[in-house]
């Protein structure tokens, strides 16, 4: 989920465009291309929520995942 904190932001997913003021979210289906781009004269504040069973940060060149969390084993 995307959520417009201050700002106006393009958002899409897939082929789909929305503009989203501050207080609106997209929610992102799983496995869906998407993204989101500063569209106003103010600088955009977005918050992202995630949810997955497991998420990988990666910084641009690296060769392979630098962090992964997996979910706590019951």
């Amino acid at each position: 989920m995307l959520t417009v904190i201050a700002g106006i932001a393009e958002m899409w997913i897939d082929e789909g465009r929305l503009t989203l003021i501050a207080g609106q979210s997209l929610l992102i289906p799983a496995q869906q291309k998407h993204g989101f781009r500063n569209v106003g004269t103010e600088t955009l504040y977005i918050q992202a929520v995630l949810a997955s069973p497991i998420f990988e940060a990666t910084f641009e060149g690296a060769a392979e995942p630098v962090r992964r969390w997996l979910p706590a084993a019951p």
